[in-house]
């Protein structure tokens, strides 16, 4: 019965603080009064410069939210930082901010200096001291052209000790206005904590502040949901505006170039239920300009909108423009996964780490299609692979635990889905994996919990509650999960497992009727349900309509020929039908399928006596308690062969056992006069 569902960087260019920075002219003086010293604005004059002076200008801060601001103007002892609004807009009046320079000295906020630059991410504070730090050189926003080299920088959340320094090229330099002013868009790698960083062009100057990345996600099958690989920073413009005392407002509301329609397309893209609009702008974008980047978005919103073939022939066009763009190779592999075409996915994987074999995403995604192959031993080296990249990498541990679970480990599933949770608490999906795992291992108790902590971090989280509800099934507890399933269904009409489940649970439950309704609805939802055409022709089977059980149990079989159950449960209704010979065949092929499927031995070894063969009887019956030595129907089996067999003292053993544990067709059969023998076996 289908019962459980499972929910599945580039290299760091680190530059440390704290050490002197030999550039610029210092004044010094031995007057008594308090020093004041100054350097001239940061201007560079070859690649590697650019490096030092984001390294000079740039500062952490950390308040309500860690993140990076640039040095932008400095009046006697005073010093004005250019961040990001989102970054401070979280610190109450009052409260205390440190400003970390690159000498890595911390400086206290100027209290009441934060003030946000009109309606953009930006903001400007200040702060005090009395040695001399480089200010940025601000550049000329109009010469940032789409393809030009642009340089990041800021401090990461996860090592906040060093400046992260990535390079890359602008995508687009918007005019239009976009919402908070992203109006700059460009293909660095970035990660949380960057935000407020500069943005610097080739000669070291300020033309932005980095605004927004991308972060990784996760769908429930494990795969890392494709990325843009496009963020979004806003133009130093809003500063000049600021600090020149004029409104800080955008010139221009209406699109015009290509660079305009790629912005708005991106903006739009980070917003659930706006693919179509992304489709339609990067058509416009494109129509005035072929970019890799547009094709690129275009695929990401065909992608979310399933046009799998669509996303397909973007990421091809992307890919004839620039052959060597791994993440193409990756999104494409990603598209190619979706429709079931496992080998050319992994081709594409295979691409993308041969161009970037740093990069943990390609390894992640090639292990989620191994696993859909059934080769969990290769899914489980490429989780490994990327693990090693990035030891801090949740998902390479969370997706190595389903693997893991499927080779039936389930202990190594639980210490990888514990390592996913300590990375990062907030991972529902690991609590709810680690609930299955529990539940592998018999700890219902265990899972539930795990379940419920699932569904208090994401109340909307399906999975959680159709298992949540499967784990009071198995405690018998069904009035307490069919409104789990009830759950499940509300937030996913769609959902035809969780039909399914709630199905066995009123069936459980003595409501026959209403369990074939969920059936048949699980089976409208998703014709190819084997469990549930199985389980409805449990229901039938209850409610006395043998040949329609039959007819269900058939299907089950077309769908599914290696489905030992439905091969039992037709065997059983065939000898209500008393049609023992076509039982015993339906037994066969079920212990044939599944060589340990006791209550396929019990059943067959039942009717075998019923016919009359009791050493055969005697065999299934011993074959099935060598499986599951305290079950009372096979217990009573064994017995009631072994009294005809003459066997009486031990007969009477078996079935006195039987009765002990509850077989009330023992307990009976013993208080009956046809039972009598038993009474004075010792």
């Amino acid at each position: 019965m289908s019962r459980r569902n499972t929910a599945l960087a580039a290299a760091l260019s680190l530059l440390p603080i704290g050490q002197p920075l030999l550039v610029g002219t210092l004044g010094i003086t031995t007057a008594t009064t308090a020093v004041v010293l100054q350097a001239p604005p940061a201007v560079a004059q070859d690649a590697s410069a650019v490096a030092r002076i984001a390294k000079a200008i740039t500062v952490r801060i950390e308040g309500a939210t860690q993140g990076s601001g640039v040095l932008v103007k400095q009046e006697g002892n005073r010093y004005t930082v250019l961040t990001a609004w989102h970054v401070v807009s979280g610190n109450r009046p009052g409260e205390e901010v440190g400003i970390y320079t690159s000498d890595g000295n911390e400086h206290q906020l100027e209290q009441g200096s934060i003030q946000r630059l009109g309606e953009v991410d930006m903001a400007v504070l200040s702060f005090s001291s009395g040695s001399a730090y480089e200010v940025a050189n601000v550049g000329d926003i109009k010469k940032v052209k789409h393809d030009q080299p642009i340089y990041v920088a800021g401090f990461p959340l996860n090592n906040s000790q060093n400046l992260r320094y990535e390079t890359g090229e602008v995508v687009a330099n918007a005019e239009v206005g976009i919402d908070q002013g992203y109006q700059l868009l460009y293909d660095n790698e970035t990660v949380a904590g960057m935000s407020g960083g500069v943005l610097l062009n080739a000669d070291g100057d300020l033309v932005g502040l980095h605004g927004r990345g991308e972060k990784d996600e996760q769908a429930s099958s494990g795969e890392l949901v494709m990325k843009t690989g496009v963020n979004q920073g806003v133009p130093i413009t809003y500063y000049n505006l600021f600090a020149s005392g004029a409104p800080v407002v955008v010139a221009k509301n209406t699109a015009t170039t290509a660079d305009d329609y790629l912005a708005q397309a991106k903006a739009s893209q980070t917003k659930k239920g706006r693919e179509q609009t992304v489709i339609k702008l990067t058509t416009q974008a494109l129509a005035l300009r072929s970019s890799m980047r547009g094709y690129f978005l275009r695929a990401y919103a065909k992608d979310a909108l399933n046009d799998y073939q669509g996303a397909i022939s973007d990421l091809n066009k992307a890919l004839e423009i620039n052959p060597q763009y791994a993440p193409a190779y990756e999104n494409r592999g990603n598209a190619k996964k979706k429709l079931k075409d496992y080998q050319g996915a992994i081709t594409d994987y295979n691409k993308a780490i041969e161009i970037n074999p740093q990069h943990t995403g390609p390894f992640n995604n090639r292990g989620n299609t191994k696993k859909q192959l059934k080769d969990y031993q290769g899914a489980i080296a490429d989780y490994n692979k990327a693990i090693e990249l990035d030891p801090q990498h949740a998902y390479g541990y969370y997706n190595r635990g389903l693997a893991k679970k499927n080779l039936g480990d389930y202990q190594g599933a639980i210490a990888d889905y514990n390592k996913a949770i300590t990375i990062n608490p907030q991972h529902a999906d690991a609590f709810n994996n680690r609930g299955n795992a529990k539940d592998g291992l018999g700890d219902t108790q265990g899972a539930i919990s795990d379940y419920n902590k699932a569904i208090e971090l994401d109340p909307q989280h399906t999975l959680a509650y159709n298992n949540r509800g499967s784990s009071k099934s198995d405690l018998k507890d069904y009035q307490g999960a069919i409104p789990d399933y009830n759950k499940a269904i509300e937030i996913n009409p769609q959902y035809a497992d969780a039909f399914n489940n709630r199905g066995i649970a009123k069936d459980n439950s003595g409501d026959h009727q209403g369990a074939i309704a969920d059936y048949n609805k699980a089976i409208e939802l998703d014709p190819q349900h084997a469990f549930a055409f199985n389980n409805r022709g449990i229901a039938k089977d209850n409610l006395g309509d043998h040949q329609g059980a039959i007819a269900d149990y058939n299907k089950a079989i077309e769908i599914d020929p290696k489905y030992a159950s439905a091969y039992n449960n037709r065997g059983y209704a065939k000898s209500d039908l008393k049609d023992y010979q076509g039982a015993i065949a339906d037994f066969n092929k079920a212990i044939a399928i599944n060589p340990q499927y006791a209550l396929a031995y019990t059943n067959r070894g039942w009717f075998k006596y019923l016919q009359g063969d009791f050493q055969d009887a005697l065999k299934d019956a011993n074959k099935a308690l060598a499986i599951t030595p305290n079950d009372g129907a096979t217990l009573d089996t064994r017995g009631l062969a072994k009294h005809a067999l003459g066997q009486d003292r031990s007969a009477c053993k078996d079935l006195k056992r039987a009765s002990s544990l509850g077989y009330q067709g023992t307990s009976q059969y013993l208080q009956s006069e046809e039972g009598a023998w038993c009474d004075n076996m010792r």
